[in-house]
């Protein structure tokens, strides 16, 4: 049964989480194990508390859902250009919303964050949590869980449609290797995606983590609560405040926890008065503590598009949108696996870009090569224009600032381009859209396509970083504490000082289970 607070800093749960996304679905199950700990998990979006009240968007591996389960933000890729910056908000957060791919990148990004000043984080102590976290009983016994929430699978080489297939067999032919398992610390080249489905069921933190929770009596559970700041009194964080059906209300807990996301947390934290003091100040905010990494080190995989107007029948959107992947390393770059290169099955068009998108590519659907950039040198920031929570952040991206960034996604471009025309691959195109023969012929040409192009994998990350007590920019701990405010902890995506080499939903699970690890083990 709920209980609520009746007088100002009354205790009324052990554990607030805000936020029920991929790292908060999991500390809100895990926690809730002990019957002894009362555990409320916030979020801002819809709950659907069965598999049968579940939207269709919301189950379906095979394509990501854009709109009807989404915040709406949009955000500035490069100075003057803007684009939608599509982030889940429902039960499951971008778990329930994303293409369902589950990488882990590689141990040196692990061991980059020990080398920072994290040691809790080497690829040695997060293996335990990757391996706890799924049930994959295709990969090697030593490197793969069995058993746990997640169901890891991946395409067989009878189940890819005609174009996934051309894309495998022309990487081959152009020398990558052949990849079983691209979770293996070593493996590079082409090979199937692993994911995280059953079937076509994508398996999102809400379906793996929750449902199995459920039936706890001290989990509770409130969707439709957008938390406008954390409640701090005498230095301590006490509570949560948040409104719902239109009404303002204050939760009370021993432990604070946000899980919100690159980009919730920082604004939740800047409207609790902690962040750059001067911006705290701006939005006519009392600072509490100021840690000028709040909303800083910004970090996104940066996506340029190459779009295949494709021949009558080799695009349809009731396929799977992408199950084949390259992971390579850029041609003059010393940093292994820094390339993703991917075939999306179809792209809607009209869906992502509205008409203009269609008349620009000259076709309502596209086959997509999108070419992404997993280690860049480039960062953004996020910044609060108003204390309102229903106000979205300033997102600057900043992507491809960085000249070796441009360099690696000109490269991926004219990769992209060799792929698309190799006999195998080219039998299900028209023509290439965007690009000409003459702009791949220039370096400037192709410098501008990027920069006009560029866009987003979806993986924003690194804006509430943990560092040890002399990294000025740190704003938590390793342990994930926020510095200065006891009971207060972040776990989520923001956490990250950089960039794993992989689609980041595993590696937020992974968050959520090592974190609450910790928690399950304090007083």
């Amino acid at each position: 049964m709920e209980v609520w607070a009746v007088s100002r800093g009354a205790v009324t749960y052990d554990d607030i989480i805000v936020g029920a996304g991929s790292a908060g679905a999991v500390l809100g199950a895990r926690l809730s194990e002990e019957p002894s700990r009362r555990v409320l998990l916030l979020e801002a979006g819809p709950d659907y508390a069965t598999l049968e009240s579940t939207p269709e968007d919301l189950q379906d591996s095979w394509r990501m859902s854009l709109e009807a389960h989404d915040w709406r933000m949009g955000a500035e890729p490069v100075p003057g250009r803007t684009m939608l910056y599509p982030r889940g908000r429902v039960i499951g957060g971008s778990s329930a919303v994303n293409a369902a791919i589950a990488l882990r990148g590689v141990p040196a990004d692990y061991d980059e964050w020990a080398a920072q000043g994290n040691d809790a984080w080497s690829w040695a102590d997060v293996l335990p949590y990757f391996r706890r976290l799924e049930d994959d009983h295709e990969g090697s016994e030593e490197l793969h869980g069995r058993g746990g929430p997640v169901t890891i699978c991946r395409w067989r080489r009878d189940e890819l449609i005609p174009t996934q297939l051309a894309f495998f067999n022309v990487c081959l032919g152009l020398g990558f290797d052949e990849v079983a398992d691209h979770n293996h610390p070593r493996a590079t080249g082409v090979g199937s995606f692993p994911q995280n489905r059953r079937g076509r069921l994508r398996l999102s933190t809400a379906i793996a983590y929750l449902l199995g929770a459920r039936p706890r009596h001290n989990l509770t559970i409130r969707p439709h609560c957008l938390v406008n700041r954390v409640v701090v009194e005498h230095d301590r964080a006490v509570g949560v405040e948040y409104e719902a059906s239109g009404e303002h209300k204050t939760a009370y807990g021993r432990r604070i926890t946000l899980a919100a996301g690159a980009i919730g947390t920082p604004a939740i934290l800047t409207r609790s008065g902690i962040g750059p003091k001067e911006a705290v100040l701006a939005l006519g905010i009392e600072p509490i503590v100021d840690l000028p990494g709040v909303g800083a080190n910004l970090i996104d995989h940066p996506v340029a598009r190459v779009l295949l107007v494709p021949k009558p029948g080799s695009c349809a959107l009731e396929t799977p949108l992408a199950q084949v992947v390259l992971r390579y390393t850029a041609p003059g770059s010393n940093e292994f696996n820094d390339m993703q290169q991917v075939i999306f099955s179809h792209v809607d068009l009209a869906g992502i870009g509205g008409e203009q998108a269609v008349r620009a590519v000259g076709a309502p659907l596209a086959i997509g090569l999108p070419v992404a950039l997993e280690r860049p040198l480039s960062r953004g920031w996020l910044s609060l224009t108003s204390s309102d929570p229903h106000v979205h952040p300033v997102i600057n991206l900043n992507y491809a600032t960085d000249p070796e960034d441009l360099r690696r996604l000109v490269e991926g471009v004219r990769l992209a381009w060799q792929l698309a025309h190799e006999p195998e691959l080219a039998r299900h195109v028209e023509r290439v859209a965007l690009l000409t023969a003459e702009t791949m012929s220039s370096e400037d040409a192709l410098r501008s396509y990027v920069r006009a192009t560029v866009a987003t994998q979806f993986h924003p990350c690194g804006t509430a970083r943990m560092g040890p007590r002399d990294d000025p920019m740190a704003v938590i701990d390793q342990y994930c504490r926020v510095r200065a405010i006891p009971n207060l902890r972040v776990a989520d995506a923001s956490i990250m000082p950089t960039i794993p080499r992989a689609n980041i939903n595993l590696t937020c699970i992974m968050i959520g289970e090592h974190v609450a690890n910790w928690m399950q083990d304090e007083a």
